[in-house]
């Protein structure tokens, strides 16, 4: 079985093992039992997408008492629903914001197996160049929050 297929199983032995029903967690999550069974059989059929996805895990975890982050990095890694990057939240954001969207550079094809995360990546640096303007905001605020 592979670390993909082992997903939801491994939740799932680990809240028998802690002695916590479906219901239970259902209950305080608010979320259905049956996307919950679905989460343990690895069907994400029914399961929303994005952050309703990771914020389901994340709860989930929590409940279970593991660690939430690292949860919720694995299931972004095996399953598209979670994906931070979906090309269709990627190009709907592009949209309202008018920029052209010009092909699907960054953004991992749904459905691969593969790890999308980047330990290379350097996020500050992406907006590094935006760091003079914002400081020139912070000091204007400053002057004119005084006068």
């Amino acid at each position: 079985m592979s670390a993909r297929d082992a997903f939801g199983p491994n939740l799932r032995r680990i809240r028998i093992q802690r002695g916590i029903s479906l219901d239970t967690i259902a209950r305080e999550t608010k979320v259905p039992v049956e996307l919950w069974d679905a989460l343990e059989h690895n069907d994400f059929s029914r399961w929303p997408t994005g952050l309703f996805a990771r914020s389901y895990i994340r709860d989930y975890a929590r409940l279970l008492d593991l660690d939430a982050e690292a949860t919720v990095d694995e299931f972004c890694r095996w399953f598209p629903h979670g994906d931070r990057r979906a090309l269709k939240i990627v190009r709907e954001q592009a949209k309202i914001v008018g920029h052209p969207f010009e092909g699907d550079r960054d953004v991992p094809p749904v459905g691969v197996d593969v790890d999308r995360r980047d330990p290379t990546a350097k996020p500050k640096q992406a907006l590094s160049h935006l760091l003079p303007i914002v400081n020139l905001f912070v000091r204007l605020r400053r002057t004119f929050g005084k006068a």
